[in-house]
């Protein structure tokens, strides 16, 4: 399925984003700082807390590129038009329970073409930010590709879609994109993969806290 709409959902991505990115942002009252932090082109990997179903699709509104994002299979089977939205989005189901090879592999593919892939290191929607200790996945997806890995912020969204908040609701949020994260300049930590995603829970925290301290 996905092969065979491969062109449609970057033309439409293309085609719609900007006129689509005002009428979303103003609804939801949307502001991002760093747009300018995502590569024009050539592989990437950006990397976001996650509240929200919404977090996907805010994100790949507001960079300038195309982006298939890294969905836990759980999530699949449920609902035939999510299974479909999905589909066509060309998500890449990944296995939280057992070793995600076939999912790695998928986006190691696409990373190695020029792409960007995104993931969530929590692994799930979360009700607060910290509750879960971040995994390895993008590090290691940045490592493996030799791909910038983007440290992504998003806060504002667990008020709608969200473990605590089940119900589509219009509220304030803000995002983040910071400067990338290089493989090579975690080749003489002990444990590279570690200390890269050590390093953006650092800065995903760094804009988080403030906010979580006040809710």
């Amino acid at each position: 399925m996905a092969d065979r709409w491969s062109l449609a959902p970057r033309t439409i991505h293309r085609t719609f984003r900007l006129p689509t990115r005002m009428l979303v942002d103003t609804y939801f009252d949307l502001s991002v700082k760093g747009r300018s932090n995502i590569p024009s082109d050539g592989p990437a990997v950006i990397a976001a807390n996650h509240f929200s179903h919404l977090d996907p699709p805010l994100i790949s509104m507001n960079i300038d590129r195309y982006a298939r994002f890294l969905a836990v299979d759980g999530l699949f089977g449920q609902s035939k038009l999510f299974d479909l939205m999905m589909s066509f989005w060309e998500a890449i189901p990944l296995d939280r329970d057992g070793y995600p090879v076939r999912a790695m592999r998928t986006a190691v593919d696409h990373v190695l073409g020029g792409n960007v892939v995104g993931l969530f290191p929590e692994g799930r929607r979360v009700e607060r930010w910290g509750e879960d200790p971040p995994k390895r996945g993008a590090a290691w997806l940045a490592w493996m590709t030799g791909a910038p890995l983007i440290p992504i912020t998003i806060h504002g969204t667990k008020h709608s879609l969200a473990p605590g908040e089940r119900g589509f609701h219009r509220t304030a949020v803000r995002m983040w994109i910071d400067e990338p994260l290089w493989w090579y300049n975690y080749v003489n930590e002990i444990d590279p993969l570690g200390a890269m995603i050590a390093d953006w829970y650092e800065i995903v925290d760094g804009h988080l806290a403030p906010w979580e301290a006040d809710e």
